[in-house]
């Protein structure tokens, strides 16, 4: 385990984040890219009109792994209330979301 990733569902506290990630990090469905890499937290992020809301577009359907579109993505958030994490705005968000990704390669040995 990465040491300073004690807490499952928060990779680190982002600038301008003001909402903790809710989703376990380190049990994510892994899907399988046609290009032969895998995807875990493939993330977007949208405006609720309270902030921007990072959700991941890697999901489990039926039992799968999936890729879900944007707008599915959304749809989920609001039927699981599952999220990565608010920000106050999408320059945040999207930093937040590069990190992520980088130590998603650690957590599952990519890198």
């Amino acid at each position: 385990m990465v040491p300073h990733l004690m807490n499952r569902n928060a990779a680190f506290f982002g600038i301008g984040q003001f909402g903790q990630g809710n989703i376990d990090l380190f049990n994510r469905p892994q899907y399988m890219n046609p290009d032969g890499s895998v995807s875990t937290v493939r993330s977007m992020s949208f405006n609720d009109g309270t902030g921007e809301i990072l959700v991941p577009t890697i999901a489990y359907q039926n039992g799968k792994p999936a890729l879900l579109t944007d707008q599915q993505a959304i749809d989920r958030y609001y039927r699981t209330g599952e999220y990565l994490g608010k920000f106050n705005t999408v320059p945040e968000a999207n930093d937040y979301a590069e990190r992520l990704h980088r130590q998603q390669d650690v957590i599952y040995g990519r890198k």
